[in-house]
């Protein structure tokens, strides 16, 4: 009897990698960090609630609770801010109703005079939105009997300083969150949309067409969106690392993502200023000098080029940086004076500038600039 081999359904390599790629895919996902904070944010209004009773003798700390729940943010530096923003707003409430509450009482004009104190309050730009609750807390005040203002008003916002130390010393101390694997794959996004626009480019060189015809028309649109979300993410990474006690193995490498990305905004700018050119140069009936042996030459330089941008990742420049810009240079020595130069010499000198940025030296970059003009 022949013994049948049964494939392994639940285990081996293969569910192992799709569940790591699975993994990989929910960590960079948006609803990932917002599940990471909604658990935190519970997590927090529940453990201050519980103080509040156990500890204080509060039957319903609803303050603490809320309080826990709003200073509880994606970064500990944020969720500190919000804590003392969200404190100090509160405080300044109370401390602008108190004399109200006391000399005039809950009347329209001690109304009048505690919403507008608390407002002007409030609006201070290091409060932010938590500027709202000084009025809410103002109001609070008013609207307390003479006689009960001590017993209630006390508990109140001893409810509140516990809510804002057991969020922010949660959210600080238990796995701090770092979001650096959002980052990541933002500035992988960004380097695929410009190798793909650069590749694009290449195949609408060498066959004339316009880049529009080979990319699509919003191709321009998706390059810049990914930027803009590398940037919020490169944000958020670098908000992340700030009073993070698990930041200290990544604080070496950090300036290195905000010089790629500073290095790809850069070169984003010059693909969108070179495609115009090829724009031009293909809607004109001559051509404008393109021949078929600068169009192959020049297309290769593409092909190369994007080689170096999908492997922009800081550190030493690509292996065959050095290379493509020899063939740029040799490209660029039998470009003649005249008609020609309107066309091949800004299409030269939009490339020689990507590479000058993609080697690193894109703060020379004015410098870089007259030097590519005067040399064409």
């Amino acid at each position: 009897m022949q013994e049948r081999h049964i494939p392994a359904v639940f285990g081996g390599p293969r569910v192992t990698d799709a569940l790591r790629a699975w993994a990989a895919r929910a960590s960079v996902s948006p609803w990932a960090g917002r599940l990471v904070v909604a658990t935190r944010a519970s997590v927090a209004a529940a453990l201050a609630w519980q103080l509040c009773r156990v500890v204080l003798n509060q039957s319903h700390p609803y303050p603490a609770a809320l309080a826990a729940l709003l200073v509880v943010h994606p970064t500990v530096f944020r969720s500190l801010r919000a804590g003392a923003a969200y404190a100090a707003g509160c405080a300044l409430g109370a401390l602008v109703a108190l004399p109200a509450t006391i000399a005039i009482g809950p009347t329209w004009l001690g109304l009048a005079v505690v919403v507008l104190l608390s407002v002007l309050v409030g609006s201070h730009e290091r409060l932010g939105h938590f500027g709202t609750h000084a009025p809410i807390t103002a109001l609070f005040v008013l609207l307390l009997d003479r006689s009960h203002l001590t017993a209630e008003l006390v508990p109140h916002l001893v409810a509140i300083a516990v809510g804002v130390a057991v969020g922010v010393v949660f959210n600080a101390t238990l796995v701090p969150p770092l979001r650096l694997r959002p980052a990541e794959a933002g500035l992988e996004r960004a380097r695929g949309e410009l190798t793909t626009a650069l590749d694009g480019l290449a195949r609408a060189v060498a066959d004339g067409q316009r880049p529009d015809e080979v990319l699509g028309p919003r191709w321009r649109d998706a390059m810049t969106a990914a930027l803009q979300e590398a940037r919020g993410s490169l944000d958020q990474a670098h908000e992340s690392l700030r009073w993070n006690f698990r930041a200290g193995a990544r604080r070496t490498v950090w300036h290195l993502d905000q010089g790629i990305l500073a290095t790809l905004e850069r070169v984003a700018a010059d693909v969108t200023a070179l495609a115009r050119s090829l724009e031009r140069a293909a809607s004109a009936p001559d051509g404008h000098g393109l021949d078929e042996s600068f169009r192959a030459d020049y297309a290769r330089l593409l092909k190369s080029t994007a080689l170096c941008v999908r492997e922009c990742g800081g550190g030493r420049p690509h292996p065959a940086l050095p290379a493509t810009r020899r063939m740029l240079e040799r490209l660029a020595e039998p470009v003649p004076e005249g008609e020609m130069w309107a066309v091949k010499g800004r299409l030269l000198m939009f490339l020689e500038r990507t590479l000058y940025d993609l080697a690193g030296q894109g703060p020379a970059r004015e410098e870089n600039h007259a030097q590519v003009g005067s040399g064409y």
